[in-house]
C-alpha cells in the first residue's frame, strides 16, 4: 500500500495489523474493520443465488418504455424470499425493510437498523437466509419430480454497502428501485466500451465513456488535494477516500496532482471503481488504451470529458481545474444524468 495511506490510517485503526483496510475480495462478502455492526444504522444489501438454484424471477419489460417499464415478475422461490423479508421484522422488531429487488441470480434490499442491539447484521442476515432455504426445502419435499438442492438457496455470506453521508440513503432507494432497468441495459449493450452524452443539473453537456452506471452508484467521493488543507483536513479526507473504496463505492476526480495520482493507484490496484475527468475531449475514433482500457473493460471505469476536442496538447490551467473538480463535485452530488 503507498505510503499516502499508512501513515494516516495506523492512528484511525489504533494499530490494528495490516491488512487493516477492508478486504477487497472479488466475491465482495467482506466486512469493514472500521465499522460497528450492532449499531444504528442503514446498509443496502446484497446477496447472491446459490449454483443449482432456479432463478428467483424474470425480467420483462423495455427500458426508457413508459408503457412496459422494466420490472421483475417473480417465481414461487422469489415469491419466498419476499415473504421471510416482510417476516424479518417479527424476530427483529427494530429493523424495517426500506426496499427491495429480487432479480433473478441475486437480492438487493435496504435494511435500516433503528437501533443499537447486541445482534450482529449478520446473524440477522443469517437467519433470513436459513428461513428462506428451509421454506424452499419444504416446498420442495412436496415434489418427487424436483431434484436434490443444495443446503441454502444462497451463496455464501452477503455483501454490505454502509450508509455513511447525508443524502446517501435516496440514492441507495433509487439504485435498488433501478436494477431491472440497468440489469435489462447491460443485456441490450453488454460491452462497457461505449459513448454517452450526460448533462449537469444547469443543462451543460459532456461526454462520457465507460460503465454510465457508476453515476447512479450511492456513494461517490470527490478527491482533491489542496496545498490549503491543513494536516488532520487531509487526514479525514484520504478517511472518507479509503472508506469509499472499501464500501464499494466510486472515486471522481481529474487525479491531476501527483497526490491524487497516488490515491487513483491504490484504488484501482484494490478493486476500486473511478469517474475520471479529463481537460479534452473524445476524437471521432476515441478508444481509452493500456490501464484506462482494462478498467472499462471490468466496468470499473467511466471518463468524462468537455464536447469540444482539439488536436493540440494544452497546459491544463488553474481555471480548467477548478472547472473539472467543479465538475467532480457535481458528480459526486448525484446532479450529473444520462441523457
Amino acid at each position: 500500500m503507498p505510503d499516502l495511506f499508512i501513515d494516516p490510517y495506523n492512528g484511525y485503526y489504533q494499530g490494528l495489523p495490516p491488512p487493516f483496510f477492508r478486504p477487497l475480495i472479488p466475491n465482495g462478502c467482506r466486512r469493514a474493520e472500521w465499522h460497528d455492526y450492532r449499531s444504528r444504522c442503514i446498509y443496502l444489501i446484497t446477496i447472491n443465488k446459490n449454483k443449482g438454484i432456479p432463478e428467483f424471477s424474470q425480467l420483462s419489460g423495455i427500458p426508457g418504455d413508459h408503457q412496459w417499464k422494466p420490472k421483475v415478475v417473480l417465481f414461487p422461490i422469489g415469491e419466498i424470499i419476499g415473504n421471510k423479508l416482510s417476516d424479518l421484522k417479527k424476530e427483529f422488531p427494530f429493523i424495517s425493510i426500506l426496499r427491495r429487488c429480487i432479480m433473478p441470480d441475486h437480492l438487493h434490499f435496504v435494511l435500516d437498523v433503528k437501533e443499537s442491539t447486541p445482534i450482529h447484521l449478520g446473524d440477522i442476515i443469517s437467519y433470513f437466509k436459513g428461513e428462506c432455504s428451509r421454506a424452499m426445502r419444504l416446498m420442495a419435499s412436496g415434489d418427487s419430480n424436483s431434484p436434490k438442492e443444495p443446503d441454502s438457496i444462497f451463496s455464501e455470506g452477503y455483501h454490505d454497502r454502509i450508509l455513511r453521508k447525508k443524502n446517501q440513503l435516496d440514492r441507495m432507494l433509487r439504485y435498488v428501485s433501478d436494477n431491472p432497468v440497468r440489469r435489462l441495459e447491460r443485456i441490450a449493450n453488454r460491452s462497457f466500451h461505449r459513448r454517452y452524452k450526460i448533462v449537469t443539473g444547469e443543462g451543460k453537456l459532456y461526454e462520457a465513456y465507460g460503465n454510465i452506471h457508476l453515476l447512479e452508484d450511492p456513494e461517490i467521493s470527490a478527491v482533491k488535494i489542496s496545498r490549503k488543507y491543513s494536516d488532520e483536513e487531509l487526514r479525514k479526507y484520504k478517511i472518507d477516500w479509503k472508506m469509499t473504496v472499501e464500501n464499494g463505492g466510486v472515486l471522481v476526480s481529474p487525479f491531476v496532482s501527483a497526490s491524487e495520482k497516488r490515491v487513483r493507484d491504490w484504488a484501482c490496484d484494490n478493486g476500486g471503481r473511478l469517474i475520471y475527468i479529463e481537460s479534452d475531449g473524445f476524437g471521432e475514433r476515441y478508444s481509452p488504451k493500456g490501464m484506462l482500457h482494462k478498467l472499462c473493460t471490468e466496468g470499473r471505469l467511466l471518463i468524462v470529458v468537455p464536447v469540444r476536442h482539439t488536436l493540440a496538447k494544452e497546459k491544463c490551467s488553474r481555471e480548467v481545474c477548478l472547472a473539472m473538480n467543479a465538475l467532480a463535485a457535481e458528480i459526486a452530488s448525484g446532479l450529473i444524468k444520462k441523457l
